[in-house]
C-alpha cells in the first residue's frame, strides 16, 4: 500500500497491522507461526528435491499420507513436533532441524 493511500485510511480511523496484531497474537505465538511456516517451507523443497512422495513422506513419519498433505498445505494444521518429525525423516540432523526453524 503506497504512503498517501495508507495516511488517508488512518486519518479515517483505520489502522494496520500484521496477522499478529489483527489476531492478538503475542511476539512468541507469532514467532511459532513463524517456525511452522520456516519448516513448512524447508520439509517441501527438500521433499521434493529428494523426489520423495507424499505418502513414501508419511511411511517414513510413522503417519498417513493425508495427514502429510494436510500439514504441508496449512502449517498451522501441524505441531513443532510433527514437522521436526518430518525433517528428521527427511535426514536433517538437530543442527539441520535448529537452523531451519531459525529461518
Amino acid at each position: 500500500m503506497d504512503a498517501k493511500t495508507l495516511k488517508r485510511l488512518e486519518k479515517a480511523g483505520w489502522s494496520h497491522g500484521d496477522y499478529g496484531d489483527f489476531l492478538g497474537m503475542t511476539p512468541e505465538e507469532k514467532e511459532i507461526v513463524e517456525m511452522r511456516i520456516a519448516a513448512t517451507k524447508e520439509i517441501n523443497r527438500r521433499r521434493r528435491e529428494a523426489a520423495v512422495s507424499q505418502a513414501e513422506m508419511a511411511r517414513r513419519m510413522g503417519t498417513k499420507q493425508p495427514n502429510v498433505s494436510r500439514f504441508l498445505k496449512n502449517p498451522g494444521a501441524a505441531t513443532l513436533d510433527t514437522l521436526v518429525r518430518a525433517l528428521l525423516a527427511l535426514g536433517l540432523d538437530r543442527r539441520g532441524v535448529a537452523a531451519t526453524l531459525a529461518l
